[in-house]
């Protein structure tokens, strides 16, 4: 990301992006923009609030919180704090749920009285609000119908004069939500519509007055959800499909010819879903038809690739002539994201191509996530057609097993005739030395274990060691592999979830570990750090055991050490994986772009805790 000219257009850059529904973006740029402007109050406000939209409240309460103990007692901070009290409220048990809600409202009561006192009337509006619901949320009705009602006063005297777009929204939403309180139903569904009228471009701003509308409808009495319905979220997409036919390929599946008749169905398919935004990857034929359409249509497209473009375009783009070259590099040039999840390309391998498919689907499900919006599947393809692993096909059986709602073109219906399958099935290739597959790995470091002296050695063995053997012996959570060298632990798994949960599992019992009885210091702790990806599985020569190697296994590695002690570390591919494959008992927590060791660039690292 290139440094920011002025801490201006660093701001903008960072609330363009929550209002669109891209917190981690937003977080990313206002974290590259302190490094140039330190200590700058917007940006670490919004560097908290893309924390809280992301669902980090403690992590945002805490950055807050250092704002207001330097003087920063401000509607904004003060609101935003109070936020994450409200936030944290929803996971608490009862006692904790009642100190965040009191914490909340004595907040957001403060930050209105003050901007009504200096007759601020979008902060006045947007502090006496939250006030209000954070009475209700708390069951302090009367309370909260008394602050709603000033808050609707106020907010009938008008818009500011050239109020923009923004404040336009923001009002609209804090009328719907006054009279949501009041118990006025029919007003409130009148400003609701309004306010969803002004969100074009704002799906992160429209998710956060949803979530708040319904959570009031749980605690207000007669409160009617209709009332909010015209706040109801734009889908995501995620998107696969055929590529064009090379020329002269004897079994047509996708020909030239067919490209208008295919666009059509798809445009139909897409002006119906209308999504906010697009994930898939960009092939010539079916992808790139998506991602134009999306991009004409005004919704974001975020491009996944299984190994780097130039790559990519030889192998999956040029081979079908005409102008597919130049369509690609306008569609990644104009794409919200482009995402490579290899560096580099495995010859004859599918295991890429099927983490690339994890990926699309994985980043699409935790976006619908933070827009509080459904995904949904669309696949060009021929279903007659035989497919290969990591294809259309298989994706679309992937979406089938989660439970994505697919909308379909059927490719070999434009095409009016139908696959002819190989007429004897090819016969079963030996299984190779070296296979090319998915697996996610795990890589612990005791923290400390240089430091010991050589009679604390046994203790580390036989206590901290012996320890994790016991936890072996009794997960449910299975790995394939497990080494240990020294200082450090490698596990390999087939399933992503199950190495989130066994990481925190390990990460729980050495919190409870009795490092005195094993004569270890008390400050002895472990790293933990999670990627997945494909790697090279085969039998060590030398050693005569299994081993679990390649480039991803050297990006786990990365990952390890600038890992917090105590705590659980994971790449973004490593969330994406698990978030396709469901990632129950997980909450992953963006952390930010992040310096991996050794110079070997930056990651998306995500904070794995257990699910509230």
């Amino acid at each position: 990301m290139p440094e920011p000219a002025n801490p201006q257009s660093a701001v903008e850059a960072a609330e363009r992006m929550l209002h669109r529904g891209e917190p981690l973006l937003a977080f990313n740029a206002a974290q590259e923009a302190l490094r140039a402007f330190p200590g700058h109050l917007r940006l670490r406000q919004l560097q908290a609030l893309a924390l809280a939209r992301s669902g980090d409240a403690a992590r945002a309460g805490a950055l807050l919180q250092a704002l207001v103990d330097e003087g920063h007692g401000d509607a904004e901070t003060l609101g935003m704090l109070a936020r994450t009290h409200k936030d944290l409220a929803q996971a608490a048990e009862a006692g904790q749920r009642s100190r965040h809600l009191e914490a909340a409202m004595r907040l957001y009561e403060r930050a209105w009285r003050d901007a009504v006192g200096r007759g601020a009337s979008d902060d006045a509006l947007y502090a006496g609000i939250n006030a209000a619901a954070a009475a209700a949320l708390s069951g302090d009705l009367a309370r909260a119908k008394a602050i709603a009602a000033e808050v609707r006063d106020l907010g009938r005297r008008g818009d500011a004069p050239g109020a923009d777009a923004s404040a336009r929204y923001w009002r609209e939403a804090t009328l719907g939500e006054a009279a949501f309180i009041l118990g006025e139903n029919a007003a409130a569904a009148a400003h609701y519509a309004a306010a969803a009228k002004l969100a074009e471009g704002r799906a992160g701003d429209l998710g956060s007055t949803r979530r708040q509308a319904r959570l009031l409808a749980a605690c207000l009495p007669g409160a009617d959800p209709s009332a909010y319905s015209a706040l109801a979220a734009a889908p995501v997409l995620v998107f696969t499909g055929h590529m064009v036919d090379a020329p002269g390929r004897p079994n047509p599946r996708f020909p030239a010819a067919l490209e208008p008749a295919v666009r059509e169905a798809l445009r139909s398919r897409i002006a119906a879903i209308r999504p906010v935004a697009a994930y898939g990857s960009a092939a010539c034929g079916a992808d790139l038809l998506c991602l134009e359409l999306v991009r004409e249509m005004g919704g974001e497209t975020h491009v996944v690739l299984p190994f780097p473009a130039r790559e990519f375009r030889d192998a999956s783009v040029d081979f079908a002539g005409g102008d597919w070259g130049e369509r690609f590099e306008r569609s990644l040039a104009a794409a919200d994201s482009v995402t490579v999840t290899s560096d580099h390309r495995a010859s004859g391998s599918t295991a890429t191509y099927e983490y690339s498919n994890l990926v699309v689907t994985g980043m699409g499900r935790l976006r619908a996530r933070l827009l509080d919006a459904p995904l949904r599947g669309l696949a060009a393809w021929d279903p007659a057609a035989a497919g290969a692993a990591g294809g259309a096909a298989s994706l679309v059986s992937l979406w089938e097993a989660r439970g994505i709602a697919t909308d379909r073109v059927d490719i070999g219906e434009l095409r009016g005739t139908k696959s002819v399958p190989p007429a004897t099935p090819a016969p079963a290739a030996p299984a190779p030395a070296v296979r090319h597959e998915m697996r996610a790995m795990l890589f612990a470091d005791a923290v400390g274990y240089s430091q010991l002296a050589e009679d604390q050695i046994p203790g580390y063995i036989t206590g901290f060691l012996g320890t994790v053997a016991q936890l072996n012996a009794r997960t449910a959570h299975r790995f394939e592999h497990v080494e240990t060298a020294g200082d450090g632990l490698y596990m390999v798994f087939r399933d992503a979830a199950d190495a989130g949960r066994y990481a925190l599992e390990l990460n729980a019992m050495v919190a409870a570990f009795d490092r005195k009885a094993c004569g270890l210091p008390p400050e002895f702790s472990l790293r933990i750090a999670l990627h997945c990806g494909p790697v090279h599985c085969a039998r060590d020569p030398i050693t005569g055991l299994p081993i679990y190697t390649g480039p991803h296994t050297s990006r786990a590695a990365r990952i390890e050490p600038i890992t917090p002690p105590g705590q659980v570390y994971a790449s973004s591919a490593f969330a994406a994986v698990a978030a396709a494959g469901g990632a129950d008992g997980l909450q992953m927590n963006y952390v930010g772009r992040i310096p991996l060791a050794k110079g070997y660039g930056t990651l998306g690292l995500y904070h794995v805790l257990p699910a509230h």
